[in-house]
């Protein structure tokens, strides 16, 4: 089949950075031939395609699972871009067990009558859910604070938790019914997660693109610069710590919560320093990472097992959490190091590490199927 015939259905949330993917995605597939479609719900023309990315959360796309049911001889090749927090390996088998069934208790999935009833109860399901999850898991995070390293949290947050169970338990029941041909994740510590679970899987970050920012060349008026919500958890002490103790040095954190596009990037080129405090210990925020070294900020980061294609002490720096801000604060009193080590990881992420070169990697790994 000519490639320029081919057809790519591009499936991701509708939330976050994931609505501005699918466009770099379209872009970078387009120029090499696919007719490409870009989705946040699955519906049944998609199985008239010749292939499906899925990437990002998939459990939150809307028909998929009942689009991949009616899925025939492997029509559309499918494949599996996993952009989110999975579990670590050493997760033991009572902790996906119970982890499972945290996931698998969540509101959609709750029949309309009850939905009603809890609403009547209990009006926040937010909490709710809180309170149910924690019950459940609740012996799981006994074992998880009395062997840490074991079970490979490092440090036990029940939201974490229930959200790398919620990604896994879509995705195990994909694998089981057949419907992923190929898998791919963005980090090694995700592949590392599936290849443990007998899921066969390949490394693929996430590339550059245009669109993920450039350095405006301002003037760089901001000493550090966190893109999120603190909220609650690991994350949420580590920001509130770094805060404080930057505060008593007249250094101040500033937060940027739901900025997307060119505000975003405003904002990253006015900053030094780019706080990255990553969500899951063992897990590497490599698209936080990029949208920082994009605009040519130094990125600081807390410490993980695996950096996947970033180089500390190249291309962004990290240290433990308790350090974090005696780091910063050298970057700041040391421009020169700052200016280098910044640049050389724009270089690499706008020269080396680009969403095209990922592409084009991947169509050249499943092109068998396609």
């Amino acid at each position: 089949m000519d490639v320029s015939t081919r057809r790519v259905g591009i499936l991701l949330p509708h939330t976050g950075v994931y609505p501005g993917l699918g466009g770099m995605l379209a872009s970078e597939l387009s120029k090499l031939g696919w007719l490409t479609t870009v989705r946040h719900r699955a519906d049944e023309d998609l199985l008239g395609y010749d292939l499906l990315l899925l990437a990002g959360q998939c459990r939150n796309i809307d028909g998929l699972s009942q689009v991949l049911r009616k899925r025939r001889d492997k029509i559309p090749a499918t494949i599996l871009w996993q952009l989110e927090p999975l579990p670590p390996a050493q997760l033991s088998q009572q902790g996906e067990e119970i982890g499972l069934r945290v996931a698998a208790w969540h509101w959609g999935r709750m029949p309309l009558m009850a939905r009603r009833v809890l609403n009547c109860i209990i009006p926040f399901r937010t909490r709710l859910m809180g309170l149910v999850h924690s019950g459940l898991a609740r012996s799981y995070a006994r074992q998880v604070v009395k062997e840490p390293d074991h079970q490979g949290w490092q440090r036990y947050c029940l939201q974490n938790y229930s959200a790398a169970m919620g990604e896994w338990l879509w995705i195990r029941s994909a694998y089981v019914n057949g419907w992923l041909d190929h898998c791919f994740a963005s980090n090694q510590m995700r592949v590392r997660f599936l290849r443990s679970r007998g899921i066969k899987a390949e490394m693929l970050p996430v590339g550059y693109h245009p669109s993920w920012g450039r350095d405006w060349q301002l003037k760089r008026d901001i000493d550090v610069l966190f893109l999120g919500d603190i909220g609650i958890g690991l994350r949420g002490a580590v920001l509130r710590a770094v805060r404080e103790q930057l505060g008593q040095h007249g250094r101040t954190l500033t937060l940027a919560r739901g900025v997307y596009g060119e505000k975003r990037d405003e904002l990253l080129s006015r900053s030094r320093t780019m706080l990255s405090v990553l969500r899951v210990p063992h897990d590497m925020a490599g698209m936080r990472v990029l949208l920082g070294l994009a605009c040519g900020t130094l990125v600081i980061s807390d410490l993980c097992d695996d950096t996947g294609a970033f180089q500390p002490g190249e291309h962004f720096v990290m240290a433990a959490s308790e350090r974090l801000p005696e780091v910063i604060e050298y970057y700041l009193t040391h421009e020169e190091e700052r200016q280098k080590i910044a640049r050389q990881g724009h270089r690499f992420v706008t020269e080396e590490l680009t969403l095209a070169k990922g592409m084009r990697r991947m169509l050249a790994h499943v092109a068998t199927d396609i």
